[in-house]
């Protein structure tokens, strides 16, 4: 009888909660099942208000304990779907959802109870991943890359990846090793302004992005962040890109309308991965997008033609463009409940091999 591992993911976008349940050894990995949990606008706004707001240690600990119910109530629904009992599973892989990611600081904190969610469905949680990545003198982030060295291995090919979530990250093979490493802002900005200007989630398509113009005045000046001129191994958040951000560089380039400037937040994605893709051109290698941005053909599209890489489908067996983050975390668990030491110091910049996530 197989037994799994289950991996739990929510981003920076909180579009859902994705549960991914997969039988992995060091030479196999096989989804059993994957459910997608879309998260109502109640729920956004709680985590995103939390982000910027102080609350009392007495609301914080009742937000946790609704997050970590909803949780469990996911998981326990999808081992139905996939008619399995708790002792079917080895181990979670739960990383929270992230509230505050400072390397700089030596800290990320999230929210969602390892602990409590250990007890509630008598299993073993593995979590504070991005902690324990810190602690070894790492960036906590982006961890994909780990699981991307694997798949590579899986499928025998130097594959380049490319999430497009909140924010976007690359994982290039590069002189017999993995470099990984945040690009900058992906969806986030591009979300922020739809809600905040067109009252809409997302732009699907970029259908509205497309009608707009491209200020190239507004994108030099967000081009000067410094961030994006910052050496990898590098990761960042909306602790820098947000309403903020934008605000400041509105502030230097008068009448614009919404719709230019949605345009221009667009091309700033694509530009910013187009140019950290074309620092490895030479490479021989074919491109796997994933994330919500993977289904935004103007995004898609705009980087493919300024990067020249081309898309494979290589993994099409294996994993897709919804459920390979959360497979990750599965396969982080699976890691650490092997007590497999990991070397992420050519993704996060830690000083040497460790244990990466703490046992619940």
């Amino acid at each position: 009888m197989s037994k799994y591992y289950i991996g739990i993911m929510c981003g920076t976008s909180l579009d859902s909660i994705d549960i991914s349940i997969a039988s992995i050894t060091s030479r196999k990995i096989k989804i059993k099942g994957f459910s997608e949990y879309k998260l109502d606008h109640q729920f956004k706004d709680t985590i995103n208000m939390i982000k910027t707001t102080s609350y009392s240690a007495k609301a914080l600990h009742k937000i946790n304990l609704n997050i970590t119910n909803l949780i469990y109530k996911y998981v326990k629904h999808s081992l139905d779907k996939c008619r399995l009992k708790p002792e079917d599973i080895i181990a979670i892989g739960f990383p929270g959802i992230t509230l505050n990611h400072r390397p700089d600081l030596k800290m990320s904190t999230f929210i969602g109870d390892p602990k409590l969610l250990s007890q509630k469905l008598k299993m073993i949680i593995i979590s504070d991943f991005r902690q324990t990545d810190i602690d070894a003198g790492g960036q906590g982030a982006p961890l994909a890359g780990l699981f991307h060295q694997y798949l590579n291995a899986i499928v025998k090919k130097d594959l380049t990846y490319l999430n497009l979530g909140g924010f976007a990250n690359i994982t290039v093979p590069y002189k017999n090793k993995i470099i990984s490493y945040d690009t900058g802002p992906a969806n986030y900005l591009i979300d922020l302004w739809c809600n905040k200007n067109f009252d809409m989630e997302y732009d699907l398509d970029g259908q509205l992005a497309s009608i707009g113009n491209v200020n190239t005045d507004l994108l030099k000046i967000m081009l000067n962040e410094k961030y994006f001129n910052k050496k990898y191994p590098k990761s960042t958040g909306f602790e820098l890109f947000n309403n903020t951000w934008i605000d400041k560089h509105l502030k230097k380039v008068k009448n614009l309308s919404n719709i230019d400037i949605l345009s221009t937040l667009t091309y700033l994605t694509i530009i910013t991965v187009s140019n950290e893709l074309k620092k490895f051109k030479n490479l021989k290698t074919q491109l796997f997008i994933y994330g919500g941005g993977a289904y935004n053909k103007l995004l898609i599209n705009g980087i493919i033609d300024l990067s020249g890489v081309k898309r494979t489908d290589a993994l099409k067996n294996i994993v897709n463009e919804k459920n390979l983050e959360a497979t990750a975390f599965a396969w982080l668990a699976y890691m650490r409940e092997k007590e497999i030491l990991i070397d992420s110091s050519s993704i996060t910049g830690t000083k040497k091999p460790y244990l990466m996530g703490k046992i619940y």
